[in-house]
């Protein structure tokens, strides 16, 4: 629109420019026989005129090409061409001998369809889906028409648009999180919340309807997008669609997908391959999505293996640990300063729990900032706000800890937190089978170092106050009792035994986990478990028991 708006300045200014020049032209030339700088002035008026011809041809070469359909250069002269054309139609008709006639829209549709021989399948009927599939599908149709040259029924598209959901696809996008692969169960009735800012890269598609939602596959470069395993290449085409603004592009075969990802935009662009990923070389494949199938959705789903997340952080990234005893943030650039050092890691963790959404600076220095029930000074936020950004550091997109907006307003980019990563494990465990489950339950349960915030004696009160705390240790049990569970039936009885004692160091007052621990099998060395001898087998009074422990084993050994 802006580029149009001056368009129509320019072509204006050429207007006058082209109706005033032949009357500056005579009159000067007139009154120049008489000034003592006449020649000079003849001089630059014969420029002017061959200016004004130059225009001339110009707009008139321009009149041409938009006659004979094709697309006309100048901006402002291609402006006023268009005008001309315009007063062109209006004046003369269509059939007059003598006026070319611009190309039909058969011509035009068959150029389209000679660019796009693919020609998209009959829409299903629109009243019988679902909020989430009909968002999914009014995105890749708006997609398409913005990008591609595509051959669509005029009617059935804006009967699809109408359905277009932003905010929906960004809650979709929202509860993916930071996983790389996975399946969601969106309920119809989800509470939509509006992206803050772009999108990252990631394709979707509906796999079907069960009694609690809609089930949707994910996937970012690098991932295995889940899909039904009856679903040929077309199909995948015809349902997968870029949450993100940006294209997807299908490729069958090895030479299509390294000249698509030589050709493609990094930040906006995806290739999804459509062949079997185990013909694909690992570099390859992790520079595309590749694809995974599953059994029917509508019932339960099968899928091999769990979603693999992504590294904690990149190198370039800042993570803040608050699943320890002292809350500490790594990937700094330079140390907080000494004197703010604690209320720059608080303001840090308080920032990545809430990366998704701008935050006050009036909430930072009421909540996050006070201490003994006085607010912060508008002068000690602003202090711990420049130490932060400073530490933080600068990347490709900025300074992490984005400049205050007018409005007070704080944001970040490459800032996140082991509880958040915790969350989204826990969220995806639940999703899935057992056997599934429990491997990410002991991955969520890998990033407890310690009881959570024990050593901090002062601030972090928010943490509890939010809510944050009483929703680690809901899911902080149940990944605990979910690994206990698989482990027991394994017979992996030390692993059962660390898994609780993780959840209790995540809840210590959890009832739940205190009595699940005295039921482990223990006495591993002397049959208890059934592992090894009878279990009433006596022990030598030459004999005794050394307990060794560590990080992730428990076993009891004999010694003579």
């Amino acid at each position: 629109m802006k580029r149009t708006a001056t368009s129509h300045v320019h072509g204006f200014a050429l207007v006058a420019y082209f109706a005033l020049l032949p009357y500056v032209v005579v009159t000067k030339w007139q009154s120049s026989g008489v000034e003592n700088d006449g020649t000079l002035v003849r001089a630059l008026l014969i420029l002017l005129s061959v200016f004004w011809i130059g225009f001339l041809a110009q707009v008139t070469l321009n009149v041409l090409r938009l006659r004979r359909g094709a697309h006309a250069k100048g901006g402002g002269s291609a402006w006023l061409a268009g005008l001309v054309v315009a007063l062109i139609t209006l004046v003369l008709p269509a059939s007059h001998p003598g006026v070319h006639q611009a190309p039909t829209a058969s011509v035009a549709q068959r150029d389209v369809r000679a660019r796009a021989p693919v020609t998209p399948s009959p829409l299903p009927p629109l009243s019988g889906l679902t909020s989430v599939p009909l968002a999914l599908m009014a995105k890749r149709r708006g997609d398409l028409l913005r990008h591609d040259s595509s051959d669509f029924d005029v009617e059935e598209s804006i009967s699809l648009l109408r359905s277009r959901d932003p905010d929906l696809i960004a809650t979709v996008a929202r509860l993916a999180g930071d996983a790389r692969e996975g399946v969601l169960e969106v309920r119809d009735g989800v509470a939509r919340t509006p992206a803050s800012g772009p999108l990252p890269a990631i394709v979707a598609c509906a796999l079907g309807v069960s009694d609690a939602g809609t089930l949707v596959s994910f996937a970012r470069e690098g991932g295995r997008l889940p899909v039904l395993s009856t679903w040929r290449p077309d199909d995948v085409e015809e349902r997968v669609v870029a949450l993100h603004e940006g294209r997807v592009h299908f490729v069958r075969d090895e030479v299509a997908l390294i000249r698509a990802l030589a050709t493609r935009s990094l930040r906006q662009s995806v290739v999804v391959y459509l062949g079997a990923a185990a013909e694909l070389d690992g570099e390859l494949a992790a520079c595309a999505v590749t694809l995974a199938a599953v059994g029917d959705a509508t019932a339960r789903i099968e899928y091999d293996g769990p979603p693999a997340m992504e590294p904690v952080g990149a190198p370039s990234d800042v993570f803040v640990e608050l699943l320890r005893a002292d809350p500490h943030v790594n990937g700094l650039v330079e140390p907080f300063t000494p004197t703010l050092r604690r209320r720059c890691v608080e303001m840090t963790a308080y920032l990545a729990l809430h990366r998704r959404e701008p935050v006050t600076g009036e909430r930072l220095r009421t909540r996050v900032l006070t201490h003994a029930d006085v607010d912060a000074s508008t002068r000690t936020l602003a202090n711990t706000a420049s130490a932060v950004r400073r530490s933080l550091g600068v990347d490709a997109r900025g300074p992490r800890l984005h400049p205050v907006t007018s409005s007070g307003l704080y944001e970040t980019h490459g800032l996140s937190s082991d509880v958040e990563r915790f969350s989204s494990l826990v969220s995806q465990a639940r999703q899935l089978p057992a056997d599934g489950g429990a491997d990410l339950a002991h991955q969520a349960l890998l990033l407890v170092k310690g009881e959570p915030l024990a050593s901090a004696l002062r601030g972090f009160e928010w943490f509890l106050a939010e809510g944050h705390g009483a929703r680690l240790a809901r899911d902080g049990e149940w990944a605990a009792l979910a690994l206990h569970h698989a482990s027991l039936q394994r017979a992996n009885y030390e692993l059962a035994f660390w898994a609780l004692q993780q959840g209790l160091l995540i809840d210590p007052y959890s009832d739940a986990l205190a009595e699940a621990l005295q039921r482990v099998p223990r006495l591993r060395e002397f049959g208890g478990d059934g592992a090894r001898g009878p279990q009433d087998e006596s022990v030598s009074p030459r004999g005794a028991v050394a307990m060794s422990w560590s990080f992730t084993r428990f076993s009891q050994q004999v010694t003579k």
